[in-house]
């Protein structure tokens, strides 16, 4: 179940991507060569790369692939570095939920706003907020299950996932 949410989400990412890539071309192409800009590229640009942005946090949990400096707890024997890891894990999942929280406020003071050459709500742009962290939360999760099933990958990575950024087991 979680690998076809991860598959989603990576399509989702790629939509976006291909969207920033074909709008910013276009801008360009109608800019220098038409001498005739586009009013609302700016602003759905800003859209997607926030969506993005918040989308790829998940890609970035699922996969272990936030930076972390570890060259202390590198230095501990296996034990302390698998309490590190968890910590880490638990502290980083206790500020997505925190951020998961402080968004609907966010959401709700945007509420009648809209993007000047969109014509769009701009509170859509803040839904990214909670989409994104509570699949952060979904991946906090499942890593939490794995290690509560036992088959930690050693404690060597900051999340107790595979180091340096490989894909976990």
């Amino acid at each position: 179940m979680l690998k076809l949410l991860d598959r989603a989400v990576a399509a989702l990412i790629g939509l976006i991507a291909a969207a920033l890539l074909v709008t910013a071309f276009g801008q360009v192409i109608a800019r220098y060569v038409f001498n005739r800009p586009f009013t609302w590229v700016l602003e759905l640009d800003v859209v997607l790369l926030v969506w993005l942005t918040m989308l790829s946090g998940y890609v970035g949990v699922r996969r272990n692939l936030h930076m972390a400096v570890d060259f202390v707890v590198a230095k501990w024997p296996p034990g302390a570095r698998r309490a590190a890891a968890l910590g880490s894990l638990l502290l980083s999942a206790g500020f997505t939920g925190v951020l998961l929280w402080a968004s609907f406020p966010v959401i709700d003071a945007m509420e009648g706003m809209e993007f000047v050459a969109l014509g769009a709500a701009q509170n859509w742009m803040y839904w990214s907020l909670p989409a994104g962290a509570g699949l952060m939360l979904v991946a906090f999760a499942a890593e939490l299950w794995r290690r509560a099933r036992g088959s930690d990958a050693g404690g060597g990575a900051p999340h107790g996932g595979a180091p340096h950024g490989g894909t976990p087991p």
